[in-house]
């Protein structure tokens, strides 16, 4: 382990929900869903939108000679419905976002914490293998002994240094592992330095929660529910728009308004207001749209119910990949690590005593080991299983 920290200036130690805390506080990817977030929450309020305010001056000799002055205000609405329907379809996408941002958030803690699971693996692996490394050492320096008093034999020295040699080439294989994973954590977590996981190789205890919670899914449902509505706002459309506004000008010149010709300067202003409807004449491209809508919510519907129908087949799968490991591990558990200590035992005894050959010790140690190796196989799928059903839950 000091080897491979040597690669980087300084290490950082984290436990499993340090980890985890620390990814999703410096995550670039949790930080762009973040942003996303922002942005749909600031368009929300966009689709409240009136439209432009128009103010127009007109001026010259629109009624007389006199130059006349007219001052037009005119605000375009959109039809109530349309309206109503667009600010919903405005909150319907601020939501969609938000379930973007926990999609983003279960991602990452499951590559994160698998991560470091794996970590912690290769960690408990590397003790293993140190102490086989251990255990061949005196078996080589035994069988040297043996070949120099002649009790063993030159095959019996050579294949206790190859198993030795076997055992340290697995010690830099699985060292290098170890230093793929830290990167790797390190990367995830945007940290300057190497992750060493502090925690031990335990086993985990299965996760709670419902397959119905699934954030993947919860976003591809969202999905229909912002297509739904923007079907409505493309079929609202074809409403006309409502026009309204106000006008103030002069009229310079003679007016009958009282039976008798009065004469009427620029302080003299008329007003009056202005109300009225705006739809296009060629709808086409409003059909058009109309119609695309519909398909991309038709789409997403489909969407949906793949998407459910692999969150569950992925749920039940991993489930009985549970069971599996969880019958695997009590195998290990109950009898087959204190078989492994009991023959391990016996057998160094047997062969230092003589009682036994080097053949029947090899036997023996590898039988041991296997179990042992095995266990730690055996552990490590169990918890990935249970880090998977956490990701079909989002029990993160």
């Amino acid at each position: 382990m000091l080897l491979l920290i040597g690669f980087s200036a300084t290490a950082q130690k984290m436990n499993r929900v340090e980890v985890v805390q620390a990814a999703l506080a410096n995550n670039d990817q949790i930080k762009a869903a973040a942003f996303q977030t922002e942005q749909a929450k600031q368009l929300k309020k966009s689709h409240a939108d009136f439209g432009n305010f128009s103010a127009t001056l007109m001026k010259g000799e629109y009624n007389t000679i006199q130059q006349d002055n007219n001052l037009t205000f005119t605000q375009s609405i959109p039809f109530p419905v349309t309206l109503a329907s667009q600010v919903k379809l405005g909150k319907e996408q601020a939501l969609g976002a938000e379930r973007n941002f926990t999609v983003t958030q279960n991602n990452l803690v499951y590559q994160v914490k698998t991560t470091f699971e794996l970590l912690l693996y290769h960690s408990a692996q590397q003790q293993l293998l140190l102490s086989q490394d251990s255990l061949f050492t005196d078996f080589v320096r035994a069988a040297s002994v043996r070949f120099r008093t002649g009790e063993g034999t030159s095959l019996e020295k050579a294949t206790a240094e190859s198993q030795l040699l076997e055992v340290k080439n697995r010690i830099q294989q699985n060292e290098a592992d170890i230093y793929i994973l830290q990167t790797r954590l390190q990367v995830l977590v945007k940290s300057n330095d190497l992750i060493i996981a502090v925690d031990d190789f335990v086993k985990l205890n299965p996760a709670t929660g419902s397959v119905e919670s699934n954030p993947t899914l919860l976003y591809e449902l969202q999905q229909t529910n912002i297509s739904k509505q923007a079907l409505r706002v493309e079929r609202n459309k074809f409403l006309p728009n409502l026009e309204v506004g106000y006008f103030n000008q002069t009229l310079i010149g003679f007016q009958n308004t009282t039976g008798t010709e009065d004469f009427y300067g620029k302080s003299k202003r008329f007003q009056g207001f202005i109300v009225g409807v705006s739809f296009p004449l060629w709808v086409a491209p409003q059909i058009a749209r109309s119609k695309a809508s519909y398909y991309q919510h038709e789409a997403a519907q489909k969407n949906a119910d793949y998407v459910k129908a692999t969150v569950n087949q992925e749920y039940v799968e991993a489930q009985r990949e549970l069971k599996k490991n969880e019958a695997s591990l009590s195998f290990y558990e109950t009898s087959a690590l204190k078989n492994a200590t009991l023959i391990l035992s016996h057998a160094r005894k047997a062969f230092g005593a003589g009682e036994i050959g080097y053949v029947e010790y090899l036997q023996s140690v590898r039988t041991a080991i296997d179990i042992k190796t095995n266990y730690l196989l055996s552990l490590q799928q169990h918890n990935l299983s249970i880090l998977k059903l956490e990701y079909l839950t989002g029990s993160f």
